[in-house]
C-alpha cells in the first residue's frame, strides 16, 4: 500500500505482528499531528488478495487517554464510543462535528470495559449496549442521558466467557459478539442469549483468530484484528472473508507507539470511521473498491 506525507514522499512499511497481553497499561506519547490531508490509494485488487484500495480524506481530533474498545454513529447524530482498563472504562457521546465528547460516564472499577454499539429496541428506541472482558455482563444505557437501565449477562467461548466487541444488525433484530477467538456470536437483542455461531476464515481458508472490534456495513461483518492492521469483513452466513484490507499505512505504528494499536470502526452514509487504543487522530476513510457501500458519493 501507499501513503503520501504533504512532502509527497513514499513512505511505504512492513509491519510485524506481535501479541502482548491484553491488560498491557504502558502509556506511550504520541505527538499531537498537525493538520494533514492524507490520500491512501491503490490499485484496485482481485477479491481473493487483500487490498489497499482505500482513501483516507479527512483526520479529526481523538483523546490520546482513550483505551478504544467499541465505537459506532448513532441513529441520533453522535458518535459513541467505549474505552478499556479496568478503573479507567468510560462510555463517551460526541459531537460529530467538532468530535469533542459531551458528555460521558464510567462503569465501576471492577469491569474492564469492551466493545459498544448503537442499537434500536423491538419498539425503535435507541440504546446503547457496552460489554465487559471478564465479567460476563453487558450494560444497556440511555443515549440522551447516558444513564444505566439495565444489566445483562451473556456467554462466549468457555471456560473464559469473554466479551471482546459488538455490533447491531438492525434487519435481524440481534447482536453480533466477538470473543478474540475465531468464532462469532449472534445474541437475542432482548436476552443475550446465543443464536447461532460461525467460524471466520480468511480468503485461503485459514481460521483467523483474535477478532476484535466489529462492524456490520454493507451486509458484512467487519472485524479488527488484534494487533495486525487490517480489516477484514465476512459474510454472515458462512464466515468466510469476502473483503479484506490492510491499514498498515494509515497511522504506521512506528510513529503511533506499538501498543497503540487499529481498533475502532463506525460506519456512517458517507464514510468509515477508523481509529485505535490511544490515537491522537481518527480517520473518515472510504474504499476505492466498495463504492456501492455508500449512499452518500
Amino acid at each position: 500500500g501507499k501513503f503520501f506525507n504533504n512532502a509527497g514522499y513514499n513512505t511505504t512499511i512492513n509491519v510485524e505482528e506481535e501479541m502482548i497481553e491484553v491488560a498491557q497499561e504502558t502509556t506511550t506519547t504520541i505527538a499531537t499531528a498537525a493538520t494533514t490531508t492524507t490520500t491512501t490509494t491503490s490499485q484496485l485488487f482481485p477479491t481473493n488478495i487483500i487490498s489497499t484500495a482505500f482513501t483516507a480524506y479527512e483526520q479529526v481530533p481523538h483523546d490520546t487517554t482513550s483505551f478504544t474498545q467499541g465505537l459506532s454513529y448513532g441513529d441520533d447524530g453522535y458518535l459513541y464510543e467505549t474505552t478499556g482498563l479496568r478503573g479507567k472504562s468510560k462510555l463517551f457521546k460526541i459531537d460529530t462535528t467538532t468530535f469533542e465528547v459531551i458528555k460521558s460516564t464510567d462503569i465501576d472499577d471492577m469491569y474492564f470495559g469492551e466493545g459498544s454499539t448503537y442499537y434500536t429496541d423491538a419498539d425503535g428506541n435507541g440504546g446503547l449496549i457496552f460489554i465487559t472482558y471478564e465479567e460476563q455482563t453487558a450494560f444497556i444505557y440511555d443515549p440522551i442521558t447516558l444513564t444505566k437501565l439495565q444489566t445483562l449477562s451473556y456467554e462466549t467461548t468457555p471456560p473464559w466467557n469473554e466479551g471482546w466487541g459488538i455490533t447491531f444488525d438492525s434487519f435481524e433484530g440481534e447482536f453480533i459478539v466477538s470473543d478474540g477467538t475465531s468464532t462469532l456470536f449472534f445474541m437475542d437483542r432482548d436476552t443475550l442469549q446465543v443464536k447461532r455461531r460461525i467460524v471466520v476464515t480468511r480468503f485461503d481458508g485459514t481460521e483467523q483468530d483474535d477478532l476484535n472490534e466489529l462492524e456490520l456495513m454493507g451486509g458484512l461483518i467487519c472485524c479488527n484484528i488484534w494487533y495486525a492492521d487490517e480489516i477484514i469483513c465476512v459474510d454472515k452466513i458462512t464466515g468466510r472473508s469476502v473483503r479484506e484490507y490492510d491499514f498498515s499505512t494509515l497511522y504506521p505504528r512506528e510513529e503511533r507507539g506499538y501498543h497503540n494499536v487499529l481498533n475502532g470502526i463506525a460506519f456512517a452514509e458517507d464514510h468509515v470511521l477508523i481509529t485505535g487504543k490511544r490515537w491522537d487522530r481518527m480517520y473518515k476513510v472510504r474504499f476505492d473498491d466498495w463504492a456501492e457501500l455508500f449512499t452518500g458519493n
